[in-house]
């Protein structure tokens, strides 16, 4: 079918919503171009991303509604990082640490203003997908070249 979308490819996509940490084996395990890769994942990320922040002032509401302010902000290591790394820093680390989304949805219940976090989680997609997909990709010629 002309057009279409190969089936490896939505698996990638679909699981960049989730874990970029597992979006990149399976795209180069499935043999398919690390550029490809690296696009389908960003992408990905970013849905899981968009939509956690969308749904994000809600969930926070809801959360601090239920548990009490002291919940959302002012106590344990999360807050700690949050309060010496700020929106950007945990934008650019969180990625690596957390799932994209799952690092989002902490963000917005410790506070972050949506449209910098999205940003900042974005530059830590692109960054953290990059060297994936370079460290990975490489891993596979060397595996190839010694075989």
């Amino acid at each position: 079918m002309r057009g279409a979308v190969p089936t490896p490819a939505l698996s990638v996509l679909g699981l960049a919503v989730v874990e970029i940490w597992g979006a990149v084996p399976v795209g180069l395990a499935l043999g398919l171009p690390p550029l490809l890769v690296w696009g389908l994942t960003i992408v990905g990320s970013m849905i899981g991303v968009g939509a956690v922040a969308l749904a994000g002032d809600a969930a926070r509401a809801w959360l601090v509604r239920r548990r009490g302010a002291s919940t959302a902000a002012g106590h344990g290591r999360l807050y700690g990082i949050w309060v010496r790394y700020g929106v950007a820093g945990w934008g650019l680390v969180s990625p690596l640490v957390f799932a994209p989304a799952m690092g989002t949805a902490i963000a917005i219940v410790l506070g972050a203003p949506r449209r910098r976090l999205i940003t900042w989680m974005g530059a830590g997609v692109v960054a953290w997908t990059s060297i994936l997909v370079i460290v990975g990709d490489l891993g596979l010629r060397a595996i190839h070249f010694l075989s």
